[in-house]
């Protein structure tokens, strides 16, 4: 990863380059750097926020930290694929059908189920060099040698914040934003500033382009399938869930719960019925009158067509609730056991599912 005074990219690449003032003298017009620049005195993009270091790490703790992954990031491999590369490109995903919706909520960045996926819009102080600089520097290895050009606020020794997950946020949308159409997808959805051009934003992401050992655990996975999570949840039962059910509730309403539901039940309900008249039906044909001759040749051939009909609808009945049930636990068996063997192993292949 490159180093440039504290942070991952050159301040020459920053898209946000509002100047920072100096927290400790926010009315103290002095203290404003004389630079013929105006310096602002809140984290920017949210002025409700000002720049003491205990309100910085708690905005990015709610902004980014994702306690409930942390948790579970052993339990993670049965879940998807351990790569911080499995991040399928916005328009990928409006390719296979999910529409992106953008979402405040960290724990729900990457997050998706059935025909929508949950994405983080990039929080505008992320943008800026000298914010890094002040607040996101690595928790180990920090270089002191070559003093910064920005002056450093005083930090309280009990309250700091992982830059690797700041990193590892910013890897994922160096995965989305592949392209131009990417990059016009993500402008419509709200998810990166309307003001940022396409080359600007490509030069900058790319500093992002880091492997695992400089992102948070969260990121050593992409994107992860909602259905699942909720499993893991009950299965696992972690602390820092909200509820012991879900991960994240996918019905809002009874009425949607009933619209989901209603198509299994009939269609289990519909399978049952046929199977069981077609069982009556063969039961009530005398088997020993079927192949045997009598006077009645017309009557006996009806019986029998209409027995081996039935026998015919139970056998296909049979056939398609094991095809059902079947390859659906056969697939997700082999997906559990590969996981299990890969949980470990950083992904070699970079393609997604």
């Amino acid at each position: 990863m490159s180093t440039y005074a504290g942070a991952p990219f050159p301040s020459s690449c920053a898209l946000n380059r509002e100047l920072l003032g100096n927290p400790l003298s926010a009315n103290d017009d002095s203290s404003q750097p004389q630079t013929g620049a105006k310096s602002i005195q809140y984290i920017p993009g949210n002025p409700a926020i000002g720049l003491l270091p205990n309100e910085v790490y708690d905005y990015l703790s709610k902004e980014l930290a994702t306690p409930l992954l942390d948790e579970l990031y052993a339990q993670l491999w049965l879940v998807a694929r351990k790569s911080g590369h499995h991040i399928d490109a916005l328009h990928t995903q409006k390719a296979k059908g999910r529409a992106i919706i953008p979402s405040e909520d960290p724990r729900l960045h990457l997050i998706w189920d059935r025909n929508k996926i949950y994405i983080k819009p990039v929080p505008l102080c992320l943008l800026n060099h000298e914010f890094w600089v002040r607040y996101l520097q690595p928790l180990k290895g920090a270089s002191s040698e070559s003093p910064s050009p920005v002056p450093k606020s005083p930090e309280p020794a009990a309250s700091v914040f992982d830059s690797a997950i700041a990193i590892g946020f910013m890897r994922s949308y160096a995965s989305l934003v592949k392209s131009p159409l990417d990059f016009a997808i993500a402008k419509e959805s709200y998810l990166i500033p309307t003001e940022v051009d396409w080359v600007e934003w490509s030069i900058f992401i790319n500093h992002f382009r880091v492997e695992d050992d400089s992102v948070a655990k969260r990121y050593h996975y992409g994107q992860l399938r909602l259905s699942r999570l909720n499993w893991v949840v009950r299965i696992f039962r972690p602390n820092k869930t909200r509820t012991r059910w879900f991960y994240e509730t996918s019905c809002w309403s009874i009425g949607e719960f009933m619209e989901r539901a209603t198509f299994p039940l009939v269609f289990l309900f519909a399978s049952v019925s046929i199977a069981l008249s077609s069982m009556q039906v063969a039961l009530a044909v005398p088997v020993d009158l079927l192949w045997s001759h009598s006077s009645d040749d017309e009557l006996q051939e009806m019986n029998r067509a209409f027995w081996l009909f039935s026998i015919a609808v139970v056998l296909l009945w049979l056939v398609t609730w094991v095809l059902l049930l079947g390859i659906p636990v056969v697939a997700l068996c082999s997906q559990v056991f590969w996981g299990f063997r890969n949980r470990e192993k950083p992904a070699r292949d970079t393609s997604t599912v």
